[in-house]
């Protein structure tokens, strides 16, 4: 009895013993745990707290502007509200999301698109846009309701807005950066990157430095608090060289029309305008496109989006007469004096080739031939100086070269050589192709930014031209400008040719008279008409038809290239009205306007 109440007290003592060991060991277990936590692992894990309550964001940088020659603002930038929705702050996101859509008015593709986008975005932090460009009537309503929408929010941010429509192909857009070329700064909301134009062209210049934020943030994130702030850099602004009322002026002049207007100042090779028509919006780029707005531009038979100004290719038709003429002076037996009796018609072998005369011109030199733009006369000369020597002055005159590259691929156009045309078709060059290239038909090509350098070249006498787009400071452009001469041209050569090109205009048998400008100051130029179809034996037999009874599709191309004044010429243009008719019905016209509007301005 004694021995089992014993044993009993000495069981009872061990279980005692384990239980009380058991807990020591535990206590000394969650002791080391705290000690590890507290002292050993406190600043690793006060590191992992920090950042589950802190969130570092980059602070957007406000972009450059983009500024005309005088300083009026292209492309600003200027406060704007979206609707936001932030997917992890909500249990029930389709029903939380269908209740914020019905805030604001959308259309129903972009609806859909929004709520399908809940089941394919993984990362549960991200936000959704919902709408850009809040009005003040939305802004106030769901702000009044705001408790009711779980996950909406709404943000200031800074869009770009473009104030000149006439320069939408010059300054180009801005739009969000795509995965595949900006990795980084895709993953930044309310990033945006330059696209086309300017804005593509000078990214880095306008884009700026980014700045950046830590907050601390509550458990729903939630920002509670602002810890620290470095802010960004603003982008740098870009200075044109075009003029704002110039290029608007440009741009109403060629409205209903397709065209381009390039005007030089000629000193410097700033361009003062640079309009292609039609154009478009640059703004209907910045904020997501409506599906029907895109349709809208994408299938316009006039391609808005097309920037003819420097990548628009024409035969520059009669133009390029300017040109076969400084060759001759290369020819051992030119004469500018000698007299040619112009029919109507040119034959050479069992061909004919036509004046756009038909009744001819009579005799006439040189001058008179560039003045009435007689085509028989050049069909001649051109054989007698041969495709070669005329190739080489026109590239000489910036013809078949590209420009502003860093800025826009803009053509290289096409000047045809005995070479080329073997390389290309495997033909031999003809007697026939000079005949028809002489009076800038058949293979040549050319952009209007092109044919305003030539101009240039010529009103300067033989001065290298290169066209700029950015407006230097005025040191800078004295250091930089320093054009090479062309020297391979006597002084005779060039007073030819502008004597010409002054008839043209300023003479009662010069193509252009009627468009002569009537003052102190006079213009010079050349007219063209660049013939798009081909006039077939029949209906020369019957009867040409008159353009303007033509579909407008197969109506000529109306050029005109010029400068003005004409002695000590300031500035130097080239015009093209796309199935205009003739250049001196459509584009003469204009030129004449564009002197008046570059006296008033005084650029």
């Amino acid at each position: 009895m004694l021995r089992s109440k014993k044993d009993k007290n000495s069981s009872f003592n061990r279980r005692l013993f384990l239980v009380m060991t058991v807990k020591l060991v535990s206590l000394s277990i969650i002791i080391e745990r705290l000690y590890n936590l507290q002292v050993r692992q406190a600043e690793k894990y006060k590191k992992l707290s920090d950042d589950n309550r802190i969130n570092l964001s980059f602070i957007i940088p406000s972009r450059g502007l983009i500024v005309d020659r005088n300083g009026n603002t292209l492309a600003d930038n200027r406060e704007q509200y979206q609707l936001l929705f932030k997917l992890d702050e909500v249990e029930d996101k389709m029903t939380a999301l269908n209740k914020v859509l019905k805030m604001v008015s959308i259309d129903d593709n972009k609806k859909k698109k929004i709520l399908a986008s809940l089941y394919t975005i993984k990362n549960n932090k991200k936000k959704i846009i919902i709408k850009n460009n809040l009005t003040w009537k939305e802004v106030a309503k769901i702000s009044s309701n705001i408790t009711e929408l779980r996950g909406a929010f709404i943000e200031m941010r800074l869009v770009r807005i473009y104030y000149e429509k006439s320069a939408s192909h010059l300054i180009g857009y801005v739009g969000k950066p795509d995965k595949k070329n900006n990795p980084k700064l895709s993953k930044v909301d309310g990033t945006y990157v330059g696209k086309l134009g300017i804005e593509y062209a000078l990214d880095k210049q306008l884009q700026g430095k980014f700045g950046i934020k830590k907050e601390e943030v509550n458990a729903h994130g939630r920002v509670v608090n602002e810890i620290s702030r470095v802010n960004g850099i603003p982008g740098n602004d870009i200075k044109l060289s075009i003029s704002k009322d110039l290029q608007q002026f440009c741009h109403k002049r060629l409205e209903g029309q397709s065209g381009a207007i390039v005007t030089l100042e000629i000193k410097s090779g700033e361009l003062l305008s640079f309009v292609s028509s039609p154009s478009f919006d640059s703004n209907d780029f910045v904020n997501e496109m409506l599906q029907t707005k895109w349709n809208d531009i994408k299938n316009n038979n006039r391609k808005p989006l097309f920037h003819r100004a420097s990548n628009g290719i024409y035969p520059p038709g009669s133009i390029f007469k300017l040109m076969v003429v400084l060759a001759a002076y290369e020819t051992s037996d030119f004469n500018p004096d000698r007299k040619y009796y112009c029919n109507g018609g040119f034959k050479f072998g069992d061909q004919i080739f036509h004046c756009w005369n038909e009744d001819g011109h009579g005799l006439v030199d040189c001058r008179e031939s560039i003045a009435m733009s007689c085509d028989c006369y050049f069909y001649d000369l051109a054989l007698k100086v041969g495709i070669d020597k005329i190739a080489n002055v026109a590239k000489e005159f910036g013809l078949g070269k590209r420009y502003l590259e860093s800025i826009f691929s803009s053509t290289l156009g096409l000047i045809p050589t005995r070479e080329w045309k073997k390389n290309k078709f495997g033909r031999a060059w003809t007697k026939s192709d000079t005949i028809v290239a002489s009076i800038g038909q058949g293979f040549t090509l050319a952009s209007p930014l092109q044919l305003a350098v030539m101009t240039a070249r010529i009103a300067t006498e033989g001065i290298a031209v290169e066209p700029s787009i950015i407006k230097m400071p005025k040191k800078i452009k004295k250091q930089d400008k320093n054009f090479h001469k062309i020297t391979r041209f006597k002084s005779e050569a060039y007073k030819l040719i502008k004597d010409g090109m002054f008839d043209a205009v300023n003479h009662p048998k010069g193509t252009a008279f009627s468009s002569r400008v009537v003052s102190k100051k006079l213009m010079s130029g050349k007219t063209a008409t660049s013939q798009v179809r081909r006039i077939s034996m029949k209906e020369r037999e019957e009867g040409i038809i008159k353009n303007e009874e033509l579909p407008l599709e197969q109506r000529d191309h109306a050029m005109f290239v010029g400068y003005y004044p004409n002695i000590k010429p300031k500035y130097a243009f080239s015009i093209v009205v796309e199935h205009g008719g003739s250049g001196s019905k459509s584009a003469a016209p204009i030129a004449k306007d564009l002197c008046r509007e570059l006296e008033l301005l005084d650029l």
